[in-house]
């Protein structure tokens, strides 16, 4: 069974909905994370004053705003991925009644938007991390083992 939480609003406009955030199957999430590595590798000069100093370590702490320096359909594309894992309770009482689709009347307030994005989003950080190190692994594999052993010294 996926990974789910519940993400009650309680403040704005949209102060007492219920939702449900579900993480994406394990395949749908590796294609995500890699398309996103991609688009941020692409994005790399709008990156450099904002995450140089970012290691794999701190995308445990990554957030919304990185995404900001994608271009604008590789973003737009990120951002309906994540709001796709989300759901509505339209009845948080009755456990007997299972979330549904979000349709366009139910959030009124921007900030769930925001913050829907980032529950789904730290949802998938360790499929972001596997993605990121893909490169790099590859990469290590294609220098020759004499050099690697000299530069590790």
């Amino acid at each position: 069974m996926r990974k789910s939480i519940e993400y009650l609003v309680e403040e704005g406009d949209d102060k007492g909905k219920v939702f449900v955030i579900t993480r994406m199957s394990a395949f749908e999430a590796d294609e995500w994370a890699s398309d996103l590595i991609h688009a941020l590798s692409k994005a790399e000069s709008k990156l450099r004053d904002t995450g140089s100093k970012m290691g794999m370590a701190s995308l445990e702490g990554m957030t919304i705003d990185l995404l900001g320096a994608l271009d604008p359909k590789d973003r737009k594309k990120a951002f309906a991925d994540l709001l796709a894992c989300c759901k509505i309770k339209r009845d948080p009482r009755n456990p007997l009644v299972e979330a549904t689709k979000i349709l366009e009347v139910d959030i009124e307030d921007p900030m769930t938007f925001i913050h829907l994005r980032e529950k789904a989003l730290s949802l998938h950080v360790d499929f972001i991390k596997a993605a990121a190190y893909q490169p790099f692994l590859f990469v290590a594999a294609l220098i020759p083992e004499e050099k690697a052993s000299k530069e590790n010294v």
